[in-house]
């Protein structure tokens, strides 16, 4: 069954713009694999984030902010 929100025409703006980006929605993701891939993405201080700094940081790099810094 189709939501109301698709049948309506509302759309999660920031969800849907995610979506045609291709960025991934970090939000549900376990801490240990938004820890590994931060490593993999060279973020330092990463032991020391939270899951939202995680995910805040993961989003800079894949936006191009390029900020690594901790």
């Amino acid at each position: 069954m189709a939501s109301y929100k698709k049948l309506s025409g509302e759309i999660d703006q920031e969800t849907s713009a995610r979506r045609l980006h291709g960025a991934p929605t970090y939000d549900k993701w376990r801490r240990d694999d938004l820890y590994h891939l931060a490593a993999q993405k060279g973020i330092k201080n990463r032991a020391n984030m939270s899951n939202e700094e995680l995910v805040a940081a993961l989003r800079q790099t894949q936006s191009g902010g390029g900020s690594k810094a901790g």
